[in-house]
Formats: C-alpha cells, sequence, structure tokens
C-alpha cells in the first residue's frame, strides 16, 4: 500500500514560526525509513502495526512510501479500517539535523527551511492536522507533518536530537516533549485568560494568548492599560459607574450638593428638590461602594467629566435687550485637575475606577543565568512573582468656602469648588505617599522597608555629590531606568539654584528645565525641607475607588461666614519595588 506522508507545505508551530520540509534529493535522509522504518499508530510507539518496504522523494515535492501491514490483531484492526476508508490520514515523525531562517514576516513569525532532515517513523492518524494527506493519495494530495523541534536559535544544526560522547544521534522522546509543550501552552493561557477576567481585559487577554505573548507581558501591559482608565475614561473604567446619562452628568452640580448638606436648609424643599438628581445619584454611588455614605457622594463618572464653565455677551439687538450665553469646556475633570495638584499621580502609576480588592503583580526576583558544558542540560530558574495587594483606605481632606460663594449658580463657581476639593485631596494623597504610616492609611516611600537611603550633612541643603549618590545607590540594585526623578520641597530647589555642583564653576546644581544631573526633578512642600526623593515613580501604584464622598462642618467657621468641606475619597498607595526608591535626609 503506497502513502504520501510528507511535502514541502508550511507546517505552523507553537512557538510562533513556520517551518518547511525541503524535498531535494539531498535535503531528506530516507535511510532509516528504507530500513524497514515503523508504521505506527497515533504516533504510539508500542502500536507498531505495519513496516516501511520502500520510501522515495518524487519530483512533485512529496515524500511517499509503501507500506506492508503485520499480521498481528492490532495490526489486522487498523488495517482493516483502512481498507474500509475509516482510517485514512498519515502524519510522520522526523528528526531536524540543519534549519536555516529564511524569512521574517510582517508579524514577526519566523520561517525556516529544513535543509536536512530525516524522517524515522510514519503514523496511521485519527486527527490530522491536514485532513487531505493519507492513503490513496497521489501526487495531487498535501500531507500532514508534525514536529517539535527545539527552535531557540536563528542556525540550528542538529536540531531534535541529542548527541552524546561523540556516538550517534539518539532520537528526542518527541511525544514527552509534544506533552510538554502543550502543557506549557495550556499553563500560559490559563494564566493570561485568568488575568484577563481579573482586571476586566478579557478581549485583550484573548488576543495577548493568540498572538503568543507571555504573561510577563500582558502584566506590563495591563499596568499601562490600567494607569490610562486615570487620564481617559474606557469601559472597563465604566464598570464603577452609576448609570448617569451624558446630559445628567453634564448638569450635575457640586454646589447643589454642599447646599443640600447645609443645616441652615434641611428644611427647605425647594433645595432638595433642585438637587434631586444629585441625591439620587448619590444613593446610587454609595450603594456601589458597598458601604453607608456619612455624606453625599459625588458618582465617578461626574469625577471623571470634563468641568464646564459659562461666558456671556450682550446682544443689543435681541427683542428686550437678551443676552446669549455660551458654554465652554474648562481644560479638565475633577481627575485631571486632581493629577495636576497630585506630584505623586503625575510622577506614579495610577489605577482609577477599581472595586474591590485588587492584586497587583510584581517581580521578586529575576531568572538566573548559568553556564553550562557541552550537552548539560540548562538549569530550571524561573524568576520570583508575588502580589502586590491593594485595600481602599478612606483619605479626607479640607477645603472652605463662604455661605455667599454658594449662593451664586455661576458655573465658574462649579469650577471653582472643584478645583479646591481637588487640590485638598492631592495635598494629601502626595503627603501620604511620602510619609504614611501604614497604620489606618497608606504607607509612603519613606517607611517602606527596603528602600535606598543617603545621609545628607547639611539639613535641606544635599550636596551635588549626594544627589548623584542616590542615584548610584538605586543603580547598585539594577533598579534604575530612564524615566526616574527627584522631587524636593522648594526650599531645597532654592539651594540648588544657588549652589555650584562643584568649586569655581557655575554650573548650578538646579539645571535648566528642571532638572538635576538630567533627570526631571518636581516641587512638593508635601516633602519635608530636610529631605529628598528618588527614583522610578512609575513603580509607586496609587489606586483610587468609587467617588468623592462629600460633608459639611458649618459650625467650626461659623463666625466667619465660612463653611468647611470634608472631601473623602478611597485611595491606597503601594510601591512594586522598594529598591526603585532612594530618600536623602539628614542623619
Amino acid at each position: 500500500m503506497e502513502v504520501a506522508f510528507s511535502s514541502d507545505a508550511e507546517i505552523e508551530q507553537w512557538w510562533r514560526a513556520v517551518l518547511v520540509l525541503e524535498h531535494s534529493s539531498n535535503a531528506v535522509r530516507l535511510d532509516r525509513l528504507n530500513n524497514g522504518g515503523a508504521v505506527l499508530f497515533n504516533h504510539d510507539r508500542n502500536a507498531h502495526i505495519a513496516v516501511v518496504e520502500s520510501a522515495r522523494v518524487d519530483a512533485d515535492g512529496k515524500g511517499r512510501a509503501v507500506v506492508r501491514f503485520g499480521r498481528g490483531k492490532h495490526a489486522d484492526e487498523k488495517f482493516t479500517d483502512v481498507k474500509d476508508g475509516i482510517l485514512r490520514h498519515i502524519s510522520v515523525g522526523f528528526e531536524v539535523h540543519e534549519l536555516k531562517l529564511v524569512e521574517v514576516r510582517e508579524d514577526d513569525t519566523d520561517v525556516y527551511r529544513a535543509t536536512d532532515w530525516e524522517p524515522y517513523e510514519i503514523s496511521f492518524v485519527t486527527i490530522p492536522l491536514d485532513p487531505s494527506v493519507g492513503v490513496g493519495r497521489g501526487r495531487g494530495g498535501a500531507p500532514e507533518t508534525e514536529t517539535l523541534p527545539n527552535m531557540e536559535e536563528r542556525t540550528m544544526p542538529n536540531t531534535g536530537t541529542i548527541v552524546s560522547g561523540g556516538g550517534a544521534p539518539q532520537v528526542v522522546d518527541e511525544q514527552a516533549v509534544r506533552e510538554q509543550a502543550m502543557q506549557a501552552e495550556r499553563d500560559r493561557a490559563n494564566t493570561i485568560l485568568t488575568l484577563g477576567r481579573q482586571y476586566s481585559a478579557p478581549e485583550d487577554a484573548e488576543k495577548f494568548v493568540r498572538d503568543n505573548k507571555t504573561p510577563e507581558e500582558f502584566q506590563s501591559f495591563l499596568l499601562k492599560e490600567l494607569d490610562g482608565r486615570s487620564k481617559k475614561p474606557t469601559p472597563d473604567e465604566k464598570n464603577d459607574a452609576v448609570g448617569l446619562s451624558e446630559q445628567e452628568v453634564q448638569r450635575y452640580s457640586v454646589v447643589k450638593v454642599l447646599r443640600c448638606l447645609d443645616p441652615n436648609n434641611a428644611h427647605s424643599k425647594a433645595v432638595r428638590e433642585a438637587a434631586a438628581l444629585e441625591l439620587e445619584a448619590s444613593e446610587a454611588a454609595a450603594r456601589r461602594m458597598g458601604r453607608e455614605a456619612t455624606g453625599i457622594v459625588i458618582p465617578p463618572e461626574v469625577l471623571r467629566a470634563p468641568v464646564l464653565r459659562t461666558y456671556s455677551t450682550s446682544n443689543a439687538a435681541a427683542p428686550h435687550g437678551g443676552n446669549l450665553v455660551s458654554t465652554d469646556l474648562l481644560a479638565g475633570s475633577f481627575i485631571e485637575m486632581l493629577r495636576k495638584r497630585t506630584l505623586l499621580m503625575q510622577y506614579g502609576t495610577q489605577l482609577a475606577g477599581l472595586v474591590g480588592n485588587v492584586g497587583i503583580p510584581k517581580q521578586l526576583s529575576g531568572a538566573t543565568g548559568y553556564v553550562v558544558g557541552e550537552d548539560e542540560d540548562v538549569p530550571g530558574s524561573d524568576g520570583d512573582f508575588g502580589q502586590l495587594n491593594l485595600t481602599p483606605t478612606t483619605v479626607g481632606a479640607l477645603a472652605e468656602v463662604t455661605r455667599r460663594l454658594l449662593m451664586q449658580s455661576s458655573l465658574d463657581v462649579e469650577a471653582l469648588i472643584r478645583f479646591d476639593l481637588a487640590k485638598a485631596v492631592g495635598l494629601k494623597i502626595d503627603q501620604l505617599g511620602f510619609y504614611g504610616t501604614g497604620v489606618n492609611e497608606p504607607l509612603g516611600i519613606k517607611n517602606i522597608s527596603g528602600v535606598n537611603a543617603v545621609p545628607f550633612a547639611t539639613s535641606g541643603k544635599p550636596t551635588f555629590a549626594e544627589l548623584v549618590q542616590m542615584e548610584s545607590e538605586i543603580a547598585a540594585d539594577d533598579a534604575d531606568v530612564d524615566n526616574m526623578a527627584y522631587i524636593v520641597n522648594a526650599k531645597t530647589r532654592g539651594h540648588a539654584k544657588t549652589t555650584p555642583k562643584f568649586a569655581n564653576t557655575e554650573a548650578t546644581i538646579w539645571e535648566p528645565g528642571n532638572t538635576i544631573n538630567g533627570y526631571n526633578a518636581g516641587v512638593t512642600n508635601q516633602v519635608a525641607a530636610a529631605d529628598a526623593f528618588f527614583g522610578n515613580f512609575a513603580d509607586l501604584i496609587i489606586g483610587m475607588w468609587g467617588g468623592l464622598e462629600l460633608t459639611l462642618d458649618p459650625y467650626t467657621h461659623s463666625a466667619k461666614g465660612r463653611l468647611r468641606i470634608v472631601a473623602m475619597q478611597d485611595v491606597d498607595i503601594a510601591a512594586r519595588r522598594a529598591e526603585s526608591f532612594c530618600v536623602g535626609t539628614t542623619a
């Protein structure tokens, strides 16, 4: 019986490559097949059902063989299935002795040509890769082939074999390799898909699986994607929304909320009716947060929406001296204003719109490299990964308004109040990010175990050498990256602007363009005058949950006619890697 067992058709490999078997007389070693090569069932070496009588490569670029079945029970059963047309598909097992990279396609797929390969068994299979190959296929059939050579290099002689002590090649246990590869692929896909479900990115996860990306690549993508949620609303981010329409979001007024919170308006039906939308949305936002609010909660979609302001121009031609009122967009939402007022949110990675506790993958240690001799296995050394847990902690901040201001209905007043609230919350987040104790509040950078430290000889007046030493400490931990930055107090900036880097030079520590030694330098008075911070602030994760809760204190400054606003936002701050930061302070 003659079968077609191979061709020069492209074979897709699981490691994102394509293999083409060259079918020239010099490329195919047929000695093993022509020396009574085995014919198996489903590549099972314990299911030997026939023998190869002869094998050849034809001019049409296909390998063909004449096979003879055995007389045993199992062989007879399979021969009957072949004659009855039930078992008709063919596959080949082979070794690749030499590969050449012939093409790299636009999708980064490598195309290899096997210029020296050796078939060592032919199998009748139940589930083929190519159903057009098998018994009775003449010169028009396209064969099916299966292989799992190890393609770690671009030029690979002896791929698929193990050479020991200069002796003859020993055939790799291809079934074991195939099973290991399949298990590794299942693990890879499951890890990515699980992360996709956890972080509301199932479609992205499926794409990473299809593109043969690693879980580590997907983790990096997730961090960038989640950080982008704070800058631009995404479908995933709307999971914490309460369902307000675009028009309702634009109508929402923080001023109306504060009027409702004023005890002087407690019995005012008109005030509550005017704020009906705000009160209903607050109840829905509180339910989404999973707790009972003590004040009024501003929904997340309102915080993400641009703030409106108005300007008016008189129209003398209008009947009855009417005015035309236009509306203009203010550059930014509450979240964007908060970012501008919060230095750590500008430099760090912000995850907004979170629901429940969140785990962020972090690498505890990298993989290890080894030097190995010829014919030695490389020891397994996976990187050690852990999880950074974010748990919502309520941050409170204070802002003040006058009763007269709340009586105004101008959208400029609305924008002003939101700006003041963003400033108050932002300053508190900065303070906690630097100095939080971790007791009922986030743990700040200075109090994180393992953070690098450099002593300053003079409080608030670091030398150029001391600041550079902060860079060196991080570099020694292999944690330095290009986008690191300094953050200092305003007084430290003043010192740096007037202090030369070295004696007898005019170049100051604080460089043109607001840099120190080429790195960006930020300023906030939330940093103590004696301290300076340096590091990769992208490794500082700032998580934000739900809406902004407001309560009103009408009593503290009642004699001055002022109302104190207490703004509460659920946040958490955590560092993915302590070695990414260095704190300079007076010893």
